[in-house]
């Protein structure tokens, strides 16, 4: 799968897909979401929580 296919299926640009795997961009819930339901993931599955330990 192409990052072109994913952005069309998603319709999002590939720019988008980049930044959100280089970590610089975090997508908003509603596109997380549309992920999870793309790939037939769980949310734990692409989620992690960073506790901040300070």
């Amino acid at each position: 799968m192409t990052q072109m296919k994913m952005a069309e299926d998603r319709q999002i640009t590939c720019q988008t897909i980049n930044a959100i795997e280089k970590n610089k961009y975090n997508p908003s819930l509603e596109l997380a979401l549309k992920w999870i339901a793309y790939f037939d993931l769980l949310i734990d599955d692409i989620f992690i929580l960073e506790e901040d330990n300070k």
